[in-house]
């Protein structure tokens, strides 16, 4: 069963031309929909960033071709 979402109202300041590139580049139907998932697009990459970086740490990822530098 999915996750009950509370949407509430927010009134920002956002540069028009961005958001209406968003909302192209994201196929959505509506402004609000396309910020949205900019939104959970943004946390999601945050947090698969922040493991990566536990998992180096822990040095149990290591990059075979040395192409990623230490963070």
């Amino acid at each position: 069963m999915a996750k009950s979402l509370q949407v509430v109202r927010k009134n920002v300041m956002l540069e028009e031309k961005k958001v209406q590139r968003l909302v192209k580049e994201l196929k959505t139907k509506s402004e609000s929909e396309a910020i949205r998932i900019a939104i959970d697009n943004l946390l999601l990459t945050n947090e698969v960033m922040a493991n990566v970086r536990e998992l180096r740490r822990r040095g149990t990822l290591r990059d075979a071709y040395k192409r990623v530098g230490k963070s």
